[in-house]
């Protein structure tokens, strides 16, 4: 029986394999059409118009229109050319057979990364893992299944499902199971190699991965779970589901996925395409600095993560103030009483409307931001002058006359006078109403600071004079600015993701909901591999109140084996555990030596794992390791916050860069006690459960 379905599955991927080769033929030939055309369309216009001006301003937009359109069609067909040449290798990965109640009639489905069709016949090879159809393959069901078509719910019995392996351009082994996706599988995926980028998932995804992608585009969502549960995957599939799902109204220009990380950026950023779809937007609060405040330098979320892990305990201290809700309150106050310096509208020596009248009607539009307040001052001014120069009509003509020279036309010397006049006003107001927000946060610091009797803030005002601004000074300045109302509102961004959101503060929720105030939100996180508690906001029932999120908990741990997640689990409190894979793998070793002899261990480990990283608590210890470590091994690297490129080679890297990433071997360096005692358990949870197939302790 098994040689029979081996045979017939043979034949069913020989099938699509060719099918593909006959869509890349076709694409090739499309492309070359477009080309063709584009060519052709450039030449006639050149026969056409050899001097210019032949063509009006609508024809020429309607010959670049078309140009334009054939050469996004010939790229679109690239990279679809591009995308089946790899599915060439494995085009699906799941079959389901099944039987709809109401017909009876047996039918069998083909799942795979994309829906394959032809477009002449109609035949469908392969379905996309995101349609309705193929929850029948990550849903668990005991014989009776379901699924949600688009004419109603469908009930049938589910008499199959089948999971293919496909290597060097062969089927090599196919695993049926009844009720869920088959260990061996998710085993055989598991215990693959780490590499430069995350992995797709589609084969794998469990059952309560399922839910969590599929979950309504219409709400928020909050999904919890420990270190290896498979978050920031789920996240990514959740996005393609949702392009997939509403095709029409959400594109991937659309999507902004936020991280402190921009390392972890690069490691994510193919997962997208891989799913087939246009890449997403990457975006950090350093680039939101860069472009709000782009007249300072800023520092970074993990300069002030690496500080704060030092033990500098007044830059926690300022921070977390800064960083508070009742910080964030006395800003929103405050920051209405701040008022603008206008100056007397004047003509001829006489005052057309006065300073105090100018303030006096800006305060009086209390409502609304500092900025609208401003524009919309500047409007009722044009109309101000606009009637002094009717009322006071003739007074005006006999000034203007007497000063104009005789050759001089007396009506368009006033109408002139009265447009200068009125372009003065707007810029006066504009200048006034739209505030240095760094200067004004120097005020309203240095006032809360004398207010609250807190000298030490004083010290963060020599380095915003200096020019340089601190990360959560920054993010004051940014929220300030969405108060006033001069901070970019993007309604264009439908949908957000943020990863590791309990490293994001309360603050930068907050700004996010302001610039962002049409997006909807998915949000990822782990109370447990929180940096800085003592900063952000942890608590998922918070993190779910700001956003008015529904909450999913994932509570199975893929990443680690058996022995590194029992480890890792062991330092966390005996309330907070989770479930484990049992993916059997190498104990946890724990070793003594010097720094000399690091190098030498390093370079054994890496031998044997793809990709290795040596984690030290700080980025001072990690560029101490890396200058030892390097003349031993000369392709090591080293991670800071600038730049690193993962699975490259080894690195050595802090801590606080390492969320989210993985590694086949991790070195855990413990210099002179870094992540021993209680205070350090969080850490070293955090390190631990950043290795794959092989953890090492290594104490100095």
């Amino acid at each position: 029986m098994f040689r029979k379905d081996m045979s017939l599955e043979e034949q069913k991927y020989s099938e699509v394999r060719d099918f593909l080769d006959r869509e890349i033929v076709r694409l090739g030939d499309l492309i070359k059409e477009y080309r063709a055309s584009i060519k052709q369309q450039g030449e006639d216009f050149n026969r056409d118009n050899p001097n210019g001006g032949m063509y009006s301003k609508m024809e020429l937009t309607e010959i670049h229109y078309e140009m334009e359109k054939q050469m996004i069609y010939a790229e679109e067909a690239a990279q679809d050319i591009s995308f089946f040449q790899k599915l060439r290798l494995s085009p699906y990965f799941a079959k389901v057979v099944f039987k709809p109640v109401e017909t009876g009639k047996e039918k069998t489905v083909y799942i795979g990364l994309r829906t394959l069709q032809d477009p002449n016949t109609f035949e469908m090879f392969v379905c996309d893992w995101r349609a309705p159809i193929s929850s029948l393959f990550y849903d668990d069901f005991d014989g009776k299944a379901c699924f949600d078509a688009p004419r109603g719910r469908i009930e049938c019995d589910l008499l199959l499902k089948r999971q293919f392996k496909f290597g060097d351009g062969k089927l090599l082994y196919y695993v049926d199971s009844d009720i869920k996706i088959d260990d061996e599988i998710l085993c055989d995926v598991l215990s693959a190699s780490s590499g430069e980028h995350l992995k797709v998932i589609v084969n794998s995804i469990q059952r309560e991965q399922n839910k969590v992608i599929r979950y309504s585009d219409d709400e928020n969502l909050l999904v919890t779970g420990p270190a290896g549960s498979g978050k920031t995957s789920v996240g990514f599939h959740r996005l393609a589901y949702l392009l997939y799902r509403n095709r029409t109204e959400l594109s991937s220009a659309e999507i902004i996925m936020f991280s402190n990380n921009d390392i972890f950026s690069s490691y994510v950023a193919d997962i997208i395409p891989e799913l087939g779809e246009m890449p997403i937007n990457y975006a950090s609060f350093y680039s939101i600095f860069a472009a709000e405040i782009p007249t300072v330098n800023t520092g970074d979320y993990y300069s002030l993560a690496d500080e704060c892990i030092k033990g500098n305990k007044k830059r926690l201290e300022s921070a977390s103030l800064k960083m508070s809700e009742d910080f964030l309150d006395f800003l929103e106050c405050a920051a209405q009483t701040v008022e603008p310096e206008f100056k007397d509208i004047s003509l001829f020596d006489k005052v057309v409307y006065s300073k105090d009248a100018l303030l006096e009607r800006y305060r009086f539009d209390s409502e609304n931001t500092q900025k609208s307040r401003g524009e919309r001052l500047a409007s009722y001014v044009q109309g101000v002058i606009d009637e002094y120069f009717i009322n006071n009509r003739e007074e005006i003509y006999a000034i203007v006359d007497e000063i104009t020279s005789i050759d001089e036309d007396t009506a368009k010397v006033v109408k002139r006078t009265r447009r200068e006049l009125k372009a003065w006003s707007v810029d006066m107001i504009k200048n006034a109403t739209v505030t240095d927000p760094v200067n004004v946060y120097c005020c309203l610091l240095s006032d809360y600071a004398k207010e609250k009797k807190m000298p030490q803030l004083i010290d963060s005002l020599q380095s915003l004079k200096n020019g340089f601004v601190e990360f959560e000074d920054a993010l004051c300045i940014v929220y300030l600015k969405t108060v006033l109302g001069t901070c970019a509102v993007l309604p264009g961004v439908k949908h957000i993701l943020i990863d590791e959101a309990q490293d994001f503060s309360y603050i930068q929720h907050r700004i996010i909901q302001k610039m962002f105030p049409r997006a909807k939100v998915t949000l990822l996180a782990d109370t447990n591999q929180a940096i800085l508690p003592e900063l952000n906001t942890c608590d998922a029932e918070k993190l779910a109140q700001i956003y008015g999120a529904k909450a999913l908990n994932l509570n199975k741990s893929y990443r680690s084996t058996k022995q590194i997640n029992t480890f890792a689990t062991g330092l966390l409190s005996e309330d907070v555990r989770y479930e484990i894979f049992e993916r059997d793998g190498e104990d946890v070793k724990f070793i003594r030596g010097t720094k000399d002899e690091l190098g030498e261990f390093a370079r054994d480990i890496a031998q044997t794992s793809k990709t290795l990283a040596v984690i030290t608590k700080t980025a001072d210890e990690a560029r101490d390791i890396y200058k030892k470590m390097k003349k031993i091994m000369p392709d090591l690297r080293l991670c800071d916050n600038k730049s690193c490129e993962i699975g490259k080679a080894p690195v050595v890297m802090p801590l606080s860069l390492t969320k989210g990433l993985e590694f086949d071997g991790v070195i855990v360096v413990d210099n002179d006690g870094s992540f021993t005692g209680e205070d350090n358990k969080r850490y070293l949870y955090l390190a631990s459960t950043r290795a794959l197939h092989k953890l090492n302790i290594y104490s100095i």
